[in-house]
């Protein structure tokens, strides 16, 4: 899971170019699945019974949060907006790599504080934000409107089972499926299961609602990051490490799918938390769940912390145990009365 996880996060993935990824994505996947890539650039895998009447679709989206280039002048620096919920509170001072004919690194300016007055002590939007690059006349050469900016950050394994790395979000729930696809692999399947890694999700959720329009699954699972708990948190707003996938309950899911994950995760001595939303999830769920006449729709989201900036931080049994949900839930469950 660790390997796994350094693979997907040393991939660049921003909204509306995840290729690298689904490459990744697909070499993980072909010796046990039928995967193929569609126009919309999402990765759908299919296993056991493809003549089946019931299929189950399991969602992932694999893009991240990131910037694209607005604007570029000859000294070297140039201006971003955001591609997704980018927290403009770590940006100055941060270190970037733009993705441009080859990666150039940056830094995001920032007014030292000795020369800050009052109004630059506030926090500004990531389009009032600047990036230099120190190539003054060759900027032009190497970087092109439109060309995607991340931070520059690399995958550490911290103490125990924790993982930091920029696009946790939405990475531990690609590798919790791939490691569900791996476990089902042993498996006699009669039913359709679609594994769908979806494009966009940071920027609309597009993606999901293309690959939902194209299968129309009976029932469909979302896995996604939320917010792991910390210093200034509310409790009922988070999930504990180590605790296990958190069962998602709102107005918008499934009760029969989330009470079905609690039962299953009691059969088989899974940790779980319940997360509850009063609305909408914020995630791919809200978009399956009104398509076509309607997808049965249930939510398992794994606790990361400081969400949106270069340094989440995950711990993987919590991915190891959303994956174990997952296989059981297929394999054992009655899912046709879901």
């Amino acid at each position: 899971m660790e390997n796994l996880l350094f693979r997907l996060c040393n991939t660049f993935s921003g909204s509306g170019q995840e290729e690298n990824a689904a490459k990744v994505i697909e070499k993980e996947l072909h010796a046990f699945a039928k995967v193929k890539t569609d126009l919309f650039g999402n990765v759908i895998a299919t296993m056991g019974n493809n003549v089946s009447d019931y299929s189950i679709l399991l969602d992932a989206h694999m893009d991240q949060i990131g910037m694209i280039v607005t604007n570029i002048f000859e000294d070297g620096f140039i201006k971003i907006a955001p591609c997704g919920g980018v927290d403009c509170r770590v940006l100055p001072g941060s270190m970037v790599l733009i993705h441009g004919k080859k990666i150039i690194n940056g830094i995001v300016c920032t007014i030292p504080p000795h020369l800050a007055t009052q109004e630059d002590d506030k926090f500004l939007s990531v389009n009032e934000l600047y990036i230099d690059t120190g190539l003054k006349d060759d900027v032009m050469k190497n970087i092109s409107l439109g060309d995607r900016v991340s931070f520059k950050s690399s995958p550490k394994k911290l103490i125990g089972n924790r993982i930091k790395a920029q696009s946790l979000d939405n990475k531990v729930g690609v590798a919790a499926l791939i490691r569900c696809a791996q476990l089902l692999a042993q498996e006699h399947l009669n039913i359709k299961v679609i594994f769908s890694f979806s494009t966009r999700e940071e920027v609309g959720a597009q993606g999901a609602k293309v690959v939902t329009f194209k299968y129309m699954p009976n029932e469909s699972i979302v896995v996604d990051a939320s917010f792991a708990r910390q210093p200034g948190v509310a409790e009922e707003k988070s999930g504990e490490y180590s605790h296990g996938p958190m069962i998602g309950v709102a107005p918008t899911l499934s009760k029969n799918i989330s009470n079905h994950f609690v039962e299953i995760s009691k059969n088989f001595n899974i940790p779980y938390q319940i997360e509850v939303m009063g609305s909408l999830t914020g995630t791919n769920a809200d978009e399956i769940m009104p398509s076509g006449c309607g997808v049965r729709t249930g939510l398992l989201s794994i606790p990361i912390r400081y969400m949106h900036t270069p340094i989440e931080v995950v711990d993987i049994h919590d991915i190891e145990n959303t994956a174990k949900l997952l296989f059981y839930y297929i394999l054992k469950g009655d899912i046709h009365n879901a």
